[in-house]
């Protein structure tokens, strides 16, 4: 299983592609979505957040995929290779998409396997979100080998 964490309040600006995404994923992936913390201090928010977190991490064990700018980018295939790898030793893996402020480090290092980014740019979660549907429903079709993937 899959199961994605998400800090995020909605997915407004992309709820129809992100809505089609989860329907194409439907028993695949899980998604549980953390509401922001709201404060003027960001280190305040990323403790709290980060505290959801690993409330979130301690109730599923697997590989924990943090999504992070700045971190090892990954071509599709290097994505669906990494994930196909990791079902050996772990049965469930976790995408975890931190808030508008990250994480942090010292609540929630020692659950994080693995770093992955988009790309060097930064994204609003919603976009993150759907990015990652996307990625994993990709993943899925070239598991299937369904010609959806073009390479």
């Amino acid at each position: 299983m899959i199961s994605i964490i998400v800090v995020s309040d909605s997915y407004a600006h992309f709820r129809e592609p992100v809505e089609e995404y989860l329907r194409r994923l439907k028993g695949m992936v899980e998604v549980k979505s953390i509401k922001p913390e709201k404060s003027e201090n960001p280190a305040l928010i990323r403790q709290k957040e980060s505290g959801r977190i690993r409330e979130s991490l301690e109730k599923q064990k697997g590989l924990v995929v943090y999504c992070d700018i700045g971190s090892e980018i990954l071509s599709t295939e290097s994505l669906a290779h990494m994930i196909e790898k990791s079902k050996i030793t772990h049965p469930n893996i976790v995408f975890v998409i931190g808030g508008a402020y990250g994480i942090d480090e010292i609540i929630l290092a020692s659950y994080i396997h693995k770093r992955i980014s988009f790309s060097p740019m930064t994204f609003p979660h919603s976009l993150a979100f759907l990015v990652l549907l996307e990625q994993l429903y990709r993943v899925e079709q070239i598991r299937k080998n369904t010609g959806y993937h073009h390479g």
